[in-house]
C-alpha cells in the first residue's frame, strides 16, 4: 500500500509520455470498478488510476492531470468527460453525464463511453446498480462485489483488466477472483456476528476504539436490515483520523448532509467521510457534534465497540 501514490505517479507519466487516455475511478466499490472497466473496453489502451472521493479533494497531484474520463467522484477539476450519481459532487467536466437520480455512475458511463449496444458492458452494469443500491439479487454481483472488497490496489487493477478482456463467466471461475471473495466473506462473517449483537437503535452510531478487521459499510446495512432508520459508524483512520461511515434506510434522514459538513459526501441513503485531527478523540467529538446538531439532539446514545465488545454511553458525558 505505501507503494500506490508512487505507482499513481508511474501510471500518470507513462499515459502522458505515449499520450494515452486516462482514467480517474472510485476505488471503494463495484460501481467504480465497472465505471473502470467499461472505460478499458472503449479504451483497452488506456490507463487507469483508482482513487477515494477525499483523495480526490485533497491531492495535488489529481488535481494537477486532465483527465480524459472520470466516473463516480468529485471532479478533480480539469476533465474531458465525467459520470457521476452523487448530488454532493458538483459538474465541472468539458462533458457531463450528472444524474443524482442515476441509481449506480456505470449507468451514466455507459451512455458516456457509447457502449449501450455491447451487451457485456450492458451486463457488468446492471451488476454494479445491485451493489450500489444495496440490492444483490445474483450471484455474480455478490461475487465480484466481495472480490472488489478483498483486494488492495494491485488487485483491483487486476480485476479491471480481466472484466474488460475476458467473458465474465470466465473472470468469475477466475482463482485469483475466488480466492478475493473467499478472503472478503470472512469479513463478512464477522461483521454479521457483532450486528448480531448490537441492538437497532432508531439512530444507531458506534465508535470504534480499535482497528478491526469488518466491513463497516456493511455493518450499517446490517443495522438498518435490523431496524435502525439512520446508522453511523466511526473507525479508525491513519495515524490520527476517522473514517466515518453513514446509512440511512428512512426518507426521514438525509446522511449526505453530514458527510458535506464533515468535508465528504455521498448519496441521502449511504454517505462518508474522512476526518483528520490533532487527535482521534479530538476527530470524534467533531463528528459526534455534527450528528447530534444535524439530529437537532443535545445528547447522543453512543455504542463504544473495542475488542473485548460494546458498551453503551450517552454523548457527551456529563461532568
Amino acid at each position: 500500500m505505501a507503494l500506490t501514490p508512487a505507482r499513481k505517479l508511474w501510471t500518470i507519466l507513462a499515459a502522458y509520455i505515449a499520450k494515452r487516455p486516462l482514467a480517474l475511478c472510485d476505488i471503494g466499490d463495484l460501481d467504480g470498478v465497472v465505471c473502470a472497466v467499461l472505460f478499458k473496453i472503449r479504451h483497452p489502451e488506456g490507463a487507469v488510476v483508482l482513487a477515494a472521493p477525499s483523495d480526490v479533494r485533497k491531492s495535488v497531484l489529481i488535481r494537477s492531470v486532465h483527465w480524459s474520463f472520470v466516473a463516480d467522484l468529485p471532479c478533480p477539476g480539469k476533465a474531458l468527460v465525467r459520470a457521476d450519481h452523487h448530488a454532493s459532487n458538483s459538474p465541472c467536466a468539458e462533458r457531463e453525464f450528472y444524474d443524482p437520480s442515476a441509481p449506480a455512475a456505470a449507468v451514466l458511463a455507459l451512455k458516456a463511453l457509447g457502449l449501450e449496444g455491447d451487451e457485456k458492458s450492458r451486463r457488468l452494469v446492471e451488476l454494479a446498480v445491485e451493489t450500489d443500491t444495496a440490492r444483490i439479487i445474483s450471484k455474480e454481483a455478490q461475487q465480484l462485489n466481495d472480490a472488489v472488497k478483498g483486494l488492495g490496489y494491485g488487485g483491483k487493477l487486476r480485476l479491471i483488466n480481466l472484466l474488460a478482456s475476458k467473458p465474465l463467466e470466465e473472470v468469475l471461475n477466475d482463482p485469483f477472483v475466488l480466492e478475493a471473495a473467499k478472503r472478503f466473506k470472512g469479513v463478512k462473517l464477522a461483521t454479521e456476528e457483532l450486528a448480531a449483537k448490537l441492538p437497532a437503535e432508531d439512530v444507531f452510531v458506534a465508535v470504534f476504539e480499535r482497528r478491526s478487521k469488518l466491513s463497516f459499510r456493511y455493518l450499517c446495512i446490517l443495522m438498518e436490515r435490523k431496524g435502525s432508520k439512520m446508522t453511523a459508524v466511526l473507525a479508525p483512520q491513519g495515524f490520527f483520523g476517522l473514517r466515518v461511515y453513514l446509512g440511512s434506510s428512512s426518507p426521514k434522514y438525509d446522511v449526505s448532509k453530514v458527510a458535506q459538513k464533515l468535508g465528504g459526501g455521498g448519496h441521502a441513503y449511504a454517505a462518508g467521510a474522512s476526518v483528520v485531527c490533532l487527535s482521534r478523540r479530538k476527530c470524534t467529538e467533531r463528528v459526534l457534534a455534527e450528528i447530534a446538531k444535524y439530529l437537532g439532539k443535545e445528547r447522543l446514545k453512543v455504542f463504544i465497540v473495542d475488542e473485548k465488545g460494546f458498551e453503551e454511553r450517552l454523548w457527551p458525558e456529563k461532568p
